[in-house]
């Protein structure tokens, strides 16, 4: 324990048992950072009885949570977020309360509470009044540099030494054991020395990471440790970053279309069109004879080319029936207003009316014209972040699967079949989404668990079996932060089953959420016709059989229904 945590641990003990008296926890604990063993040390508790764990590094879910949310958090029950489970589990406690402890940006520790009193759920008014007591515990420390901070108030600045404001402190780094007077001469120069139109730093500037601090300035260029490290980031970022589609798809289209048969109600509008990149939706209250498609689209195409637009279109989609038929004569007044969305460009609505509007049909056709373009951007930004997800969803399987090209190759049948098979049952886009994205994930934390060498192995014994079997608990914990609860969930529970024979939550009937059951269905059928399965491969028909008989037993009998079904309409 560093020296000056030691001198004030009894006043952080009377810090914590704050926790007592705000918040009603009954065990509190508080873990400080070690820069030497890069973990985070229990300094101090109540109420746990030893209980508990003594150190947390970085992979520990509660770190992992805290330097991602930067604030204060809980956790109600020991099921409620599966990658807290096993440290509830261990502390015999089923509810938690965590407040990080934040120093001049960087976390140094963080307050860990359990189980409020009269065994009461942790609540949403109980976060500021635990994030208050960490900061008090922070508010110790400020004048401290024991964290590896690089700037420290000068009023802390001893008497004869200089006082830095800038590059960094004449404190000793990480490894070295040199005393900052042997570090290169330039960075001991004051900024104010070297740039005199700088007088002062403003107290808060965000101070640098653990890796920024030891890696320094050496001779006018970045230490090759900085340069490691940003060389991956840019690597990494560049893996991740989601491509704004650059046209609209079918379900923006189908989109837009809705939003033009609205338009149509206005009082003597008669026909309105989408135009988008080469390809033009056109609806109509009626048929348009040929001579009202020439006048409508000599009207659009005039006002294109004044813009210098192209006015061609490859693609062209008329939807009206009914009689009488819109002539050229029903074509009176014609406006065009372009639709923004996001960076794309060459998107028109074009709206043609039998007579002139009057204000109440402007103020209608704009506010629908508002509508549209907010109904596109927002269809648009989903596209966007589903392939942001699906990216994510991907890299959790990789590098190692690569090692597996069957088991790769079976992830992709079972993704296609579960899209289709979700499609099949009328699901919504995003429930669709979340389907694909669980059955491409759904394995992915084999990866961690001997995977390798367990296999191709045909007989397993009993803790191997075991050992596998967990895979629903880290695949779990692996996908919850990148995709959310609800897919985090389906992994949890795609191998139960609906008698209640499954595991790891004894779960049955509709207990099992709905996207884990369709998953299970298609699992097993692509298990069972792959040629790559370790298993003897079995025909169409005999795959439907096992299918069958599992329904009400191993599966949702409805679900297995609608799936035989399928599979006879697509054979």
């Amino acid at each position: 324990m560093h020296p000056d945590i030691e001198e004030l641990q009894s006043k952080l003990k009377e810090i914590l048992y704050d926790c007592a008296v705000e918040v009603r926890a009954t065990k509190a604990a508080l873990y400080l950072y070690d820069q030497q063993d890069d973990k985070f040390e229990l300094i101090t508790e109540y109420g746990f009885r030893g209980a508990l764990r003594s150190t947390a590094d970085r992979n520990d879910a509660v770190v992992d949570r805290s330097g991602r949310g930067r604030t204060a958090f809980f956790v109600n029950g020991l099921m409620a977020e599966p990658r807290f489970s096993e440290i509830l589990y261990e502390s015999s406690t089923d509810r938690m309360l965590v407040a990080p402890v934040y120093l001049r940006g960087q976390l140094v520790g963080f307050v860990d509470m359990r189980d409020k009193a009269a065994k009461q759920p942790f609540e949403n008014s109980d976060l500021p009044k635990a994030q208050g007591i960490a900061n008090r515990v922070g508010e110790l420390f400020e004048k401290k540099n024991i964290f590896g901070h690089r700037f420290i108030q000068l009023s802390s600045t001893p008497a004869g030494e200089p006082a830095f404001t800038g590059v960094y402190s004449p404190a000793v780094m990480p490894g070295t054991g040199a005393a900052a007077s042997a570090a290169p001469a330039a960075a001991q120069i004051p900024i104010t020395d070297k740039f005199p139109a700088i007088r002062s730093v403003p107290a808060a500037v965000p101070s640098l990471s653990p890796m920024a601090a030891a890696a320094p300035i050496v001779s006018g260029r970045i230490a090759p440790r900085l340069s490691a490290l940003i060389e991956e980031a840019q690597a990494v970022t560049k893996e991740l970053l989601a491509p704004v589609p650059e046209a609209l798809s079918d379900s923006d289209i189908a989109i837009a279309r809705d939003v033009l048969r609205l338009i149509l109600l206005i009082p003597g509008a008669v026909t309105a069109s989408f135009a988008a990149r080469g390809a033009q939706e056109i609806v109509a209250k009626a048929t348009m004879g040929d001579d009202a498609i020439e006048a409508f689209q000599s009207r659009l195409d005039t006002w294109l080319q004044k813009r210098g637009e192209s006015a061609t279109f490859a693609k062209r989609n008329i939807t009206g029936s009914g009689t009488p038929a819109i002539t050229a004569a029903d074509i009176q007044k014609v406006f065009t207003a372009p639709v923004n969305v996001g960076s794309l460009k060459g998107i028109y609505l074009t709206v043609a009316f039998a007579s002139d509007p009057d204000r109440a049909a402007h103020d209608l056709l704009a506010a629908l014209h508002r509508q549209l373009q907010s109904a596109i951007d927002q269809s648009v930004q989903r596209r966007t972040s589903d392939i942001a997800r699906r990216r994510m969803a991907e890299n959790l399987l990789e590098p190692d699967f690569v090692q597996f090209p069957e088991l790769r190759r079976h992830t992709e049948c079972v993704a296609k079949r579960v899209d289709m098979f979700a499609k099949f049952l009328g699901l919504s886009p995003a429930e669709i989404e979340n389907a694909r994205l669980l059955a491409i994930v759904h394995d992915c934390g084999m990866r961690l668990l001997d995977y390798d060498r367990l296999y191709r192995k045909r007989d397993l014994s009993h803790d191997e079996l075991e050992t596998l079997r967990s895979h629903v608990f880290v695949s779990a914990a692996l996908v919850e932060p990148f995709l959310g609860r609800e897919v985090a969930r389906a992994v949890l529970s795609h191998h139960e089953r609906w008698d209640g024979g499954g595991y790891p939550n004894d779960l049955h009937g509709t207990e099992i959420p709905l996207l884990s059951r369709i998953l299970q269905i298609c699992d097993v059928f692509e298990s069972m016709v792959s040629t790559d399965n370790y298993q003897s491969t079995q025909t169409f028909d005999q795959a439907m059989t096992v299918i069958n008989r599992g329904a009400g037993i191993q599966f949702d009998p409805d679900l297995a229904n609608r799936f035989a079904e399928m599979m006879r309409s697509v054979r």
